[in-house]
């Protein structure tokens, strides 16, 4: 990543690309990948300075995320370098992962490199060493973050969230995703040094509950996305304290009652309450008007009558519906499900006991699909399914997956409907023929097909061979 220059050998002569008119030049270094022009600059002094002055004044983003093991610390080392501080005025976001981008933060937040004061988000994952001493030196060294992506920093706990409350007062995303020593108590810092947060993800901390998120939607009054995962110790008491916060969000915003914004609670755009084994009463979301994406996957607690008051309450607005493997709601949920959620374009029923009268009350007033999951739903036939693609001529991704009953006139159906279709999963779907598969593909936008478990793998075989021939651009997966 060294940015000097190799000088010209006895006899050779400058680069023809260096006659070109400067304008030009300039522009093909601007449509280069930022790292191949890290690497024309080792060509000539021209090359380097031309990068110097055009390529690394613009830069505001460099993400090393895609590079090899010890590339990622070779990258941050000069990222870092003090010489290079002039030449990156406007670098405001590095990202990076592994082991190897661990080393040369620690060396620029020992020396206070100046670029590191100009980052306003700082993304690492899988920095699986890194301690709560050192994530400390770090932020000290960049206390304008307003982004911190930490996931998979699994050494990571309270200690941790106690020091960014402390150092970082501008924060505004957070991702804490499997910080297994996480707790309430760190949470509870977090959002108390960190009153501006919208966006926080706290996905695998197991010891994070109720109390702590009651809390951030009490005093982060710009919540506005919350994911949290596999957590036992998230109850019901967290819905009611996030409806409480929306409603009070909702009074401020009408200029109703002399409380401050700030002192108002939170207008959760984004739950996402995975795997929470205690979760049931969801109609206490009601009162989140502002409620655009809810994930419920993986909570079997919640049932028909508490998912049918929620959205009674705050389906107008919602736009993403996941209820995967909630096996407590019923096929009678999604009669007037359209209706209550008028504007609704993704929608995940997998693993849900369903029977094609429940899918033909849902296409009675639903029209906006884009995405519909109803994987493992095994009792569906054509007769069910077909209503609803049709009334769905947007959609775009279909997972199908272990719909044994389904056949070729479904898939003929969907070809005249969804010519749209994009994405389309069909796993274990064994009465499905070649001939009609390719015959949906030519039809549609198809860029992605799934196809394990129909045939045989001479079958098979020929059938990506036929998909390939009709669509090349067509990604397979079998």
């Amino acid at each position: 990543m060294d940015i000097e220059h190799v000088p010209l050998g006895p006899g050779e002569q400058p680069l023809p690309l260096l006659q070109l008119p400067s304008l030009c030049l300039t522009r093909i270094m601007h449509l280069l990948p930022f790292q191949s022009c890290l690497l024309l600059s080792v060509v000539c002094r021209e090359l380097r300075d031309l990068v110097q002055r055009e390529i690394l004044r613009g830069v505001r983003s460099l993400a090393f995320d895609n590079l090899p093991g010890t590339h990622v610390g070779e990258a941050l080392a000069w990222t870092f370098r003090s010489s290079n501080a002039p030449h990156l005025p406007f670098l405001r976001s590095v990202s990076a992962s592994g082991s190897a981008a661990l080393q040369p933060l620690l060396a620029a937040a020992a020396s206070q490199a100046a670029v590191l004061r100009q980052l306003t988000s700082l993304q690492l994952d899988c920095v699986k060493q890194l301690q709560e001493t050192q994530l400390e030196a770090i932020l000290t060294a960049c206390p304008n973050l307003e982004v911190l992506s930490l996931p998979r920093c699994g050494r990571l706990g309270d200690a941790a969230a106690q020091a960014v409350g402390r150092l970082l007062p501008r924060l505004r995303v957070a991702n804490c995703s499997d910080w297994s020593a996480l707790g309430d108590g760190g949470v509870a810092a977090l959002a108390l040094g960190c009153s501006g947060l919208e966006d926080v993800a706290l996905d695998g901390c197991l010891r994070v509950g109720s109390e702590s998120l009651a809390l951030l939607a009490r005093v982060c009054p710009r919540l506005r996305r919350l994911s949290i995962s596999k957590s036992y110790a998230v109850t019901d008491s967290a819905l009611e304290a996030l409806g409480v916060a929306a409603a009070a969000a909702a009074v401020a915003a009408g200029g109703i009652g002399s409380s401050g914004a700030g002192a108002a609670g939170c207008g959760i755009q984004e739950l996402l309450l995975r795997q929470c084994p205690r979760v049931s009463l969801v109609g206490l979301l009601g009162r989140c008007r502002a409620l655009t994406s809810l994930d419920l996957s993986g909570c079997p607690r919640v049932e028909t009558s508490a998912l049918r008051s929620m959205l009674a309450g705050c389906g107008g607005g919602l736009t993403s519906l996941q209820l995967n493997g909630c096996v407590g709601v019923g096929g009678e949920a999604l009669v007037g499900l359209g209706a209550a959620c008028p504007r609704l374009a993704r929608l995940n029923l997998r693993g849900l006991t369903l029977q094609d009268c429940h899918l033909r009350d849902l296409a009675a007033d639903c029209s906006t699909l884009q995405s519909l999951s109803l994987a493992w739903c095994t009792k569906i036939t054509d007769a069910g399914l077909a209503p609803l693609v049709e009334r769905n001529p947007g959609l775009q991704d279909l997972d199908m997956e272990a719909l044994y009953l389904c056949s070729d006139a479904l898939l003929g159906r969907l070809a005249a409907a969804a010519p749209r279709l994009d994405r389309l999963c069909i796993r274990m779907c064994h009465r499905l023929s070649a001939a009609a598969i390719v015959d949906l593909v030519r039809a549609t936008r198809m860029s992605a097909l799934l196809v394990s478990g129909i045939m045989d793998e001479a079958g098979t075989l020929d059938l990506v061979a036929r998909v390939k021939a009709a669509r090349p651009g067509c990604t397979m997966h079998w």
